[in-house]
């Protein structure tokens, strides 16, 4: 009994050592661009040949959960009204890629693929609004040299054809605190 009790005590010190080892894939950090609050002005359309008009959009991005995700809360202004919504990335270290959940205030939910490759991020999603067929989308951001700002090219697919949704200039307008 006493050897059983014993050996239950290492183990649970070893789980315990084992859990505070772990830490989150590096290759997260290279989402640290990203982290901090963005404003973001855009002209999109709604469809090929539809009327560009502008869209105000911010993201404030920050690390969550001991590192191991970023969250990414978004707010659009437009024509339509406002959208909020919230985005967690991860890094999957099995498929070698970034992925991401996003969830947003008319009932809409995406699943998403990332790649973070020499400056530019690019990021190709299948949004499903409550009701509606899914959209494919794909947003490619360019960030300069010093990581303050990007382009934004924004595309939608619509039958079997690629077209240019929405173009932009993203600025960080509030860079992460020093300790994260």
């Amino acid at each position: 009994m006493r050897r059983t009790a014993v050996a239950l005590v290492v183990l649970l010190f070893a789980v315990a050592a084992q859990a505070q080892d772990t830490k989150p894939a590096p290759e997260l950090r290279t989402l640290e661009p990203w982290i901090g609050d963005w404003t973001i002005n855009v002209q999109a359309k709604d469809g090929p040949s539809e009327p560009e008009y502008n869209l105000a959009w911010t993201i404030q991005c920050r690390w969550i959960l001991e590192g191991f995700f970023m969250e990414a809360t978004h707010t659009r202004k437009s024509k339509a009204g406002e959208w909020r919504a919230v985005e967690i990335f991860r890094y999957d270290p099995i498929k070698n890629q970034y992925e991401s959940r996003g969830f947003g205030s008319n009932g809409g939910t995406w699943a998403a693929t990332a790649t973070f490759r020499d400056g530019t991020f690019a990021i190709s999603r299948s949004a499903d609004a409550e009701g509606k067929p899914p959209v494919k989308w794909r947003n490619t951001f360019t960030f300069s040299a010093d990581r303050m700002s990007f382009s934004l090219k924004g595309e939608q697919e619509k039958d079997g054809t690629w077209w240019t949704s929405s173009t932009g200039k993203g600025v960080k307008t509030k860079a992460a605190p020093k300790s994260q």
